[in-house]
């Protein structure tokens, strides 16, 4: 991601960095038909320190941008994960986002699941 691309959140504990999100308003979201449309903002570069996963911090990461997409007036908030990634999507579809389609990006060897919120 090169400068203006987003808007990066972390979390910090005892001086370490323990969890980081990337908020990417309807401007900057594109590659896919779904990803193209005007409503639709996303995150990116999601990611919890293992210690501290199923402690809510994650969570709370996923209130901040839901929120941000809500204030930069998107209507839906879209991501991708890996398809092999079958707890990351589970969690997901917890926080009532749902399948969209696939894509293959040309900097993975794996095929992505877009999902979506109506936010």
């Amino acid at each position: 991601m090169t400068p203006g691309e987003g808007e990066c959140y972390v979390a910090t504990f005892a001086g370490a960095l323990v969890a980081t999100i990337i908020f990417k308003s309807v401007e900057q979201t594109r590659g896919s038909l779904w990803l193209d449309r005007s409503d639709v903002a996303s995150l990116g570069q999601f990611a919890v320190a293992p210690e501290l996963r199923s402690k809510g911090l994650g969570a709370r990461m996923m209130d901040l941008v839901e929120s941000r997409g809500v204030e930069a007036g998107a209507t839906e908030l879209a991501l991708d994960t890996a398809e092999p990634a079958d707890h990351l999507v589970a969690w997901y579809r917890r926080r009532e986002y749902r399948f969209i389609e696939y894509a293959q990006w040309k900097h993975t060897n794996y095929r992505s699941v877009i999902m979506s919120k109506a936010i």
